[in-house]
């Protein structure tokens, strides 16, 4: 008898447990996977273009990224929020993430929190803008030889702003309290000599089209102090991009003023069209970095072409001079495939 009330007692609290189960709400976001896989074969003059010695001259290599991504809509007042999660999963990755952020956004504009590239990385303009390929002048390692850009906060942990587009402009701004600091880490020092921080970031960006004339403009800035020693750091750009009937044209100037690490001036042009299923384009970059001396350049030739849906072929071909001193100058190529899914 006893035995019999323990078993109906045991069914009747699965029962209500399944109840309870069956009872939730589905899950308010919607989520999401995609991502890439590239598969990419570098050749050429390899050690001179990344100083390794003994440089293999021809290697292949893989880079793959799995992203997942939650949003929702709150109907009551129509904002807009979510999460990403960008994972590294080649098989020699130790660190397992490239971005991860939450976002809510509304028609007073999206605020981004976590790590995620600051506002004047991702508002500027410039030669690279056209670039097809791996990105020319800013794609593969093994092509992108001269710097195209003042120094940025990249993907260290921040509050980022981006305004609603009024007019054809929107602005951005982002705040970044540790260069040094992002993920899961607790307590970070403000002692690290070449850490900037309080980094604040700022765009302002212009897109319109007349007459058939595209047209695309930033200005953006950078500004900070580093930990120890009263140095400071401010860098700032302009860029502009022009396209008409499958034709586009981009060139920037960016200008750096760092007290540790020294000045850098730099600038770039580019020129791309699109000729039915095929993008080319060509991008050059020249840098004049006073602490080192040196003037690196380098010219890049970038080709796209798109295969089946979601699967593309991409190139570069680079000529670089780094001006380092020695045997630092050449010509390097890579090729791409490239999955989007």
């Amino acid at each position: 008898m006893k035995l019999k009330k323990a078993l109906l007692g045991t069914t009747a609290l699965l029962g209500a447990g399944a109840a309870l189960l069956v009872a939730q709400p589905a899950s308010a976001l919607d989520v999401k996977v995609g991502g890439f896989s590239r598969f990419l074969v570098a050749f050429g003059n390899l050690d001179d273009e990344s100083g390794v010695a003994d440089s293999r001259s021809f290697y292949f290599r893989n880079d793959s990224e799995v992203h997942v991504t939650a949003s929702g809509k709150d109907d009551a007042t129509g904002m807009e929020y979510g999460a990403k999660v960008e994972f590294e999963v080649d098989t020699n990755q130790t660190v397992n993430t490239d971005e991860t952020w939450i976002w809510v956004s509304g028609n007073w504009g999206e605020l981004r929190f976590g790590d995620e590239d600051g506002a004047a990385d991702n508002m500027k303009v410039g030669g690279f803008s056209v670039a097809a390929g791996t990105g020319g002048i800013d794609g593969a390692g093994e092509v992108a030889s001269a710097p195209i850009f003042f120094d940025n906060s990249s993907d260290a942990t921040k509050i980022r702003y981006d305004s609603p587009v009024i007019g054809g402009f929107q602005l951005g701004v982002s705040y970044t309290p540790d260069s040094g600091h992002s993920g899961s880490a607790t307590n970070p020092t403000d002692t690290t000599a070449t850490d900037r921080e309080h980094w604040i970031e700022a765009g302002l960006v212009y897109s319109g089209s007349f007459s058939g004339v595209d047209i695309k403009a930033s200005g953006v800035l950078g500004t900070a102090d580093y930990e120890t020693g009263g140095n400071d750091f401010f860098g700032w750009g302009v860029g502009a991009q022009v396209g008409f009937s499958g034709f586009k044209v981009a060139g920037g100037f960016f200008d750096e003023n760092d007290d540790l690490g020294g000045d850098r001036t730099m600038w770039n042009l580019g020129a791309g069209a699109m000729l039915g299923p095929v993008d080319l384009s060509v991008t050059y970059a020249r840098g004049d970095i006073d602490a080192t001396n040196q003037d690196p350049w380098n010219l890049v030739f970038s080709g796209t072409v798109g295969l089946f849906p979601g699967v593309s072929l991409q190139g570069d071909v680079s000529v670089f001079d780094r001006d380092a001193g020695g045997d630092d100058d050449g010509v390097t190529g890579v090729a791409r495939l490239h999955i989007s899914y």
